[in-house]
């Protein structure tokens, strides 16, 4: 009685623990168009409200941001800004 007890518990205990629940902007970083960034680099990603936006940067310093369709699945460029990468030093 106290194995078969034994072997229950061990086989409850081992059972699947389900994932913890991803951040919204991992899952959709998996979607990104790679195609469309090769040669950019990543500056981060951010929400505002319900939207997702992500930053990359050209070799010049330029910005370009894209958002993110919940819907569709997919990003869509909205913005590109002249030097928006290069920080104001002083």
């Amino acid at each position: 009685m106290i194995r078969l007890l034994i072997i229950i518990f061990l086989l409850t205990s081992c059972a699947a623990v389900e994932e913890p629940h991803k951040e919204r902007w991992i899952v959709a970083s998996q979607y990104l168009p790679r195609e469309k960034l090769q040669g950019l680099q990543s500056a981060g990603f951010f929400e505002i409200g319900d939207a997702i936006y992500s930053h990359h940067c050209d070799s010049h310093g330029n910005m370009i941001r894209y958002k993110y369709d919940d819907k569709n699945k997919t990003w869509y460029h909205i913005k590109y800004e002249t030097l928006g990468c290069v920080s104001n030093q002083m």
